[in-house]
């Protein structure tokens, strides 16, 4: 017996046929089967294709001309339905046919009886159902339930030729997670599967009936709105998703935040085909993932561009540390009462092949967005190590190394003991070396940063906290960290001499820091007013133009042989 109802349609323009066979599944079971009946044969293709129905019977009696095409036009259009011929004797010429056509099987009507009939529709249920079930696992992801890639292809096609023929609006929005992949490294890949689970759950929710969620990559998904009325529409659907997913995620019974990247894109200003739209909306994405946190960036041509451009440049930093075309500069740092510099600012540089020297401000974010800020930030330090050695044997003085770190360095688990054995294993004395960090790094994720620089300070590293004055930190939780010297943002040094404002800031800084007993450098001074204004006020370091822009290791080494900084 079957256990849910289960829908018979019946193609036959004869209504005894239609009784005969209600009569027959009412007798054997009037609650497993539903008999409906269409006579007319020229509009049944349209029935079979809707897929409410688990068994089709076909008359192929009375118009067998027609009822032959209708089961080679529903096989060639790939309907899955059984189709069962029903036939006036077993071994007509209709049955044969038929069933060289395609049909699940052939019913004949002169011997037919309620066992044969139920053992037939029976057969065919349990073939209609056992295809759902593997369409469902070809078209749905396992984990979330969500439409798999397939079937975004086939709702994409679908609603892109809906949209051609009817001038519609269509848009297309790609959404990543930023940093899931460190979510796998740190919790593991059960953690992962259940951020992407919540995240498919909370896109299902928050969109209309009339937009499609499916799951395109690990922890992309894409989002197709057709009922849509323009940009201020896509806008308030990115707002709502980015809102939703900003919502604390629930992972080894800790609350999470997680950010995400939107990239949207238009048919047909982004693309005409699904493969189009995709990678513009992909490049969207890009751009959005390069303005951190939470984003959504409407593909155009400008997009475009700077996507290709961002991914050039990816390319070309993973063969730069192959190719090894990094070289690191030195800039000194100077103290005010002596004249003379006490240490130096450690500070990379890509030696491009076509393009000569590339910023460090258009290179480093494209690192840490990919990941390769990993290991060119442990080549940094290696070389750095390396030179202070080289500089150690060139001149007499010995002098201290700042290096930058970025805010995903220490995030990495790993990071504390791989910087320990490049150290060790170089013979530079750890207390002569200084990592940088911004205020903005440390807050993003504070506790772990509090760790590795607590474990890192045993070996005498020391701290500076980076572009004070710029960022939202916590004086309490600066107190905490091994933090012995505070750089003053280049955009106060600028104006301290032209506007009272910067100056009154700067003192104050200055004073907050030595009342908190720590160090004080100010960074971008290019005058000698400003040395002035500095020295006035007891800055204890300076670094900047005005002694000398940051030169690579050997001109650094002939610069600080061949030359004294003048005292104030």
């Amino acid at each position: 017996m079957l256990n849910t109802l289960s829908r018979i349609l019946l193609l036959s323009n004869e209504l005894g046929e239609y009784r005969r066979f209600a009569d027959m599944l009412s007798e054997i079971n009037p609650s497993a089967y539903q008999l409906l009946w269409c006579e007319q044969l020229d509009s049944s293709l349209n029935e079979i294709s809707t897929g409410n129905y688990e068994a089709v019977l076909l008359d192929c009696q009375s118009q067998t001309g027609s009822a032959l095409q209708i089961l080679s036009d529903a096989v060639d259009q790939g309907f899955t339905t059984p189709i069962i011929a029903l036939t006036a004797q077993l071994d007509s010429p209709a049955a044969n046919k038929a069933m060289q056509k395609g049909a699940f099987d052939y019913l004949a009507l002169e011997n037919l009886d309620n066992y044969v009939l139920e053992r037939c529709l029976g057969h065919a249920v349990e073939k209609r159902r056992t295809d759902k079930k593997l369409s469902q696992f070809n078209l749905y992801d396992p984990l979330t339930g969500t439409p798999n890639r397939v079937l975004f292809r086939q709702t994409m096609e679908r609603a892109i030729e809906q949209a051609k023929q009817q001038c519609s609006f269509l848009a297309l929005l790609v959404i990543n997670l930023d940093g899931f992949k460190k979510i796998n490294e740190s919790y593991g890949s059960e953690a992962g599967d259940q951020l992407v689970t919540s995240m498919a759950q909370r896109l299902s929710r928050c969109v209309r009936k009339s937009d499609s969620v499916a799951r395109i990559g690990g922890d992309e998904f894409s989002l197709v709105l057709e009922d849509c009325h323009g940009p201020d529409d896509l806008t308030l659907v990115a707002k709502k998703v980015i809102d939703v997913l900003s919502e604390p995620f629930s992972i080894a019974s800790s609350p999470l935040m997680m950010s995400c990247s939107i990239g949207i894109a238009i048919y047909h200003e982004a693309g005409d085909s699904v493969d189009s739209l995709l990678r513009s909306a992909n490049m969207a994405m890009v751009e959005a993932k390069s303005q951190r946190g939470s984003q959504f960036c409407l593909y155009n041509k400008d997009t475009n561009t700077d996507a290709l451009n961002r991914i050039n440049l990816e390319a070309d930093l993973r063969r730069a540390l192959r190719r090894e075309e990094f070289e690191m500069h030195y800039q000194p740092r100077v103290n005010l009462e002596t004249g003379n510099p006490v240490g130096m600012e450690a500070l990379i540089r890509w030696r491009h092949p076509t393009r000569g020297l590339v910023s460090p401000d258009e290179f480093i974010p494209v690192a840490e967005e990919s990941g390769l800020i990993m290991p060119l930030g442990y080549w940094i330090i290696h070389q750095a190590c390396k030179d202070m050695l080289e500089f150690d044997k060139n001149h007499n003085k010995s002098m201290d190394v700042a290096i930058n770190l970025s805010f995903k360095q220490l995030q990495d688990k790993m990071f504390v003991d791989t910087t320990t054995r490049i150290i060790e294993q170089s013979g530079v004395d750890a207390s002569r070396l200084e990592f940088e960090l911004t205020e903005t790094a440390i807050m993003s994720s504070y506790q772990q940063t509090y760790e590795g620089m607590m474990e890192l300070s045993k070996l005498g590293i020391t701290f500076s906290l980076d572009d004070f004055g710029t960022g939202f930190s916590s004086f309490a939780h600066i107190q905490r960290l091994p933090i012995s010297a505070l750089k003053v943002d280049r955009s106060f040094v600028r104006n301290v001499v032209k506007n009272s404002d910067d100056a009154i800031i700067v003192k104050a800084m200055i004073n907050l820091a030595h009342n908190l007993r720590l160090q004080v450098i100010a960074e971008g001074v290019e005058t000698l007013e400003q040395v002035q204004f500095l020295w006035e006020n007891q800055c204890d370091q300076i670094q900047g133009f005005y002694f000398s822009p940051a030169l690579p290791a050997k001109d650094f080494s002939l610069m600080i042989n061949g030359r004294k900084m003048a005292a104030v």
